[in-house]
């Protein structure tokens, strides 16, 4: 059963239902993650997709959950599991910076979308890919849709795919970032950062993923 919280009075609370693990499996197909990219799980609950990704794919893994007590099961699970290349943010989602995220992961109910969608726009970097577990991003072009009905809970779930450069109207997003020579460039207030590039893909320099 879900168990519900609310991670800011304003924002609307948030279950806790995890996805089923074929479901997991199935987002992470999808979303082809390559060994060293960063993914981040916004409501990462126990960390499933965390050890799916980080396991299977050799990806770096962050997950973001503002209950402690799952924020530590999940911190707990990953040590379990011997993965070492992963951080869990005890923290709010509406606020978190993942502007480092190749790949981002989404369970989240529709009015919470809805609040989170503007800052997605603003902030996901150029190539981002975004995969979202039944419930779409409100306005959002995916780029692939994909069902399956689970053999652990027999209910049909669908998979939704987009592409930080294909799925919704990014001109002023892409107004944002310089791409020069391999590099990527951030326009920030008056001033341009660099964003590293680190086994190929991109991190801000100074910020945590």
């Amino acid at each position: 059963m879900p168990y519900p919280y609310a991670s800011r009075k304003k924002n609307p609370a948030i279950p806790f239902y995890p996805s089923p693990i074929d479901v997991v499996r199935l987002m992470l197909n999808v979303a082809e993650p390559k060994e060293g990219q960063v993914l981040v799980d916004l409501g990462c609950g126990d960390g499933r997709v965390l050890v799916e990704a980080a396991t299977n794919y050799g990806s770096s893994v962050v997950g973001v959950e503002s209950n402690p007590w799952l924020a530590s099961y999940a911190y707990n699970k990953l040590l379990e599991k011997g993965i070492k290349n992963f951080k869990i943010v005890k923290g709010d989602l509406f606020e978190f910076n993942f502007s480092s995220a190749d790949i981002i992961t989404l369970y989240l109910t529709h009015d919470a979308l809805k609040i989170l969608k503007p800052r997605l726009e603003s902030y996901i970097k150029p190539r981002t890919k975004l995969v979202a577990h039944d419930f779409p991003i409100p306005g959002w072009r995916p780029i692939a849709i994909e069902s399956i009905i689970s053999v652990e809970d027999g209910k049909l779930h669908k998979v939704y795919l987009y592409d930080a450069d294909k799925s919704f109207n990014n001109v002023g997003r892409q107004k944002r970032y310089i791409i020069q020579d391999g590099e990527i460039w951030r326009k920030a207030g008056h001033g341009i950062h660099r964003v590293l590039k680190i086994r190929g893909y991109a991190h801000e320099g100074g910020e945590e993923a």
